[in-house]
């Protein structure tokens, strides 16, 4: 398809520059339309500027400007003066479809963080603090919706580098919505299955645990993650995509702890994403980095070397790693 034409075609190096300064028009618009529940508004049919903004209860005059953008960017088809979702969209952006990813609002609170950017930098941590206890139930919520979503497809690959075959007593640490503990329960019931979070997440594990089918099967327990008894006598305890939210020197801590936790011949399993060793790559780990210098007063990606000397200083061996399909890596040691 031939590229057409923009107010800035003379020069391509310039254009391609005030392309990624207004990139924030595209993202904007997108989240505006999904805030607004227009894809849900259109559903399976094709309905005129009218008969959207009737429905959301907005003028007519922003709505109409609104659709044909989502038709320029692709999320909707016009045809004369009636404007339909595309296949893509009625699976992942209508409320009630099997794939609905629409919940954003999580990213309204990162928006407010990446506003403070500048200053961030400046001064190598948030700007000002965040801490979870600022964050409103509906914002916690929101990131745990988008975490579920994510965790719930991941999962059945997730479980399949596990040998469950010994496992009587397992721990989901950091669990979130809980889906990667509960996936154990789906290969074996009989698992003594406990979950662990912050106190201002479980009641969110809560809801989730029991939209599953799951209620009274899991001990759901909290804390402080550096601080909290979290048991004892596992066989085997996950904790993925924790370790990037504290320092060094806390994750050998949690490590000690997880490790203390475990019976002989028990077995840890850690999932993260990794930057590798020039921390350059790959580009979407580099964002992860920058959000977590945004969020938190220590957190950042590991580099496998990290991870792998993380694990060996807390004493675990037989170290096997693994690459899964969906960017992530996993780490398997035994006590």
């Amino acid at each position: 398809m031939k590229k057409e034409p923009t107010p800035y075609s003379f020069d391509p190096v310039a254009e391609n520059f005030l392309q990624l300064a207004l990139n924030f028009e595209g993202s904007l618009t997108f989240l505006g339309a999904v805030e607004l529940d227009i894809f849900t508004a259109i559903g399976d049919d094709f309905k005129t500027a009218d008969e959207v903004a009737e429905k959301i209860g907005a003028s007519k005059r922003g709505v109409q400007r609104l659709l044909n953008s989502l038709v320029a960017m692709g999320l909707l088809q016009k045809f004369g003066q009636k404007y339909g979702n595309t296949n893509d969209v009625k699976e992942y952006l209508v409320r009630g479809a099997p794939n609905y990813i629409g919940d954003f609002r999580a990213l309204r609170f990162l928006l407010k963080t990446w506003q403070n950017f500048k200053d961030c930098i400046i001064n190598g941590k948030p700007t000002p603090s965040v801490k979870l206890s600022d964050l409103t139930p509906e914002d916690i919520e929101g990131l745990l919706f988008l975490m579920n979503w994510r965790a719930n497809r991941q999962a059945p690959e997730f479980v399949r580098y596990l040998d469950l075959s010994k496992v009587m007593k397992a721990l989901d640490f950091g669990c979130g919505s809980g889906s990667f503990g509960l996936e154990l329960l789906k290969q074996n019931i009989n698992i003594e299955l406990v979950l662990f979070d912050f106190p201002e997440i479980v009641p969110f594990t809560e809801k989730f645990v029991e939209r599953k089918g799951f209620t009274g099967f899991p001990k759901i327990i909290s804390g402080n993650p550096l601080t909290a008894d979290i048991g004892k006598d596992y066989d085997l305890v996950i904790v993925s995509n924790v370790l990037r939210y504290f320092s060094f020197k806390n994750c050998l801590k949690i490590l000690n702890k997880i490790f203390d936790a475990l019976k002989r011949k028990g077995k840890i399993v850690v999932q993260e994403t990794l930057i590798d060793n020039e921390r350059t790559s790959p580009s979407f780990a580099t964002f992860e980095s920058l959000r977590l210098l945004l969020l938190t007063e220590e957190g950042d990606l590991l580099t496998e070397t990290e991870m792998l000397l993380l694990l060996k200083e807390a004493w675990f061996s037989d170290i096997k790693t693994f690459k899964t399909s969906y960017g992530s890596t996993i780490f398997i040691g035994e006590k």
